[in-house]
């Protein structure tokens, strides 16, 4: 029986959100059970990454700008 991808993730996204936890628990250990390939290590680092935006308007990397002493 072929299953559609996308299928499945209509299905996913109709789990409660504990049910998605342990879903996500389960892939985590079965990523564990086997040597992953170079597209699924992506895939994983991909997920972990996290996008926090831009940053601040007058944002400034300078030392001088965070602190008032004159080194």
């Amino acid at each position: 029986m072929a299953v559609n991808f996308q299928d499945v993730v209509n299905l996913v996204e109709s789990l409660t959100d504990d049910q998605k936890a342990e879903l996500v628990v389960w892939l985590l250990d079965r990523i564990k059970t086997h040597e992953l390939t170079a597209r699924e290590r992506l895939a994983v680092f991909d997920s972990m990454t996290v996008d926090l935006g831009a940053v601040l308007p007058g944002y400034s990397d300078h030392r001088e700008d965070w602190y008032d002493d004159a080194r």
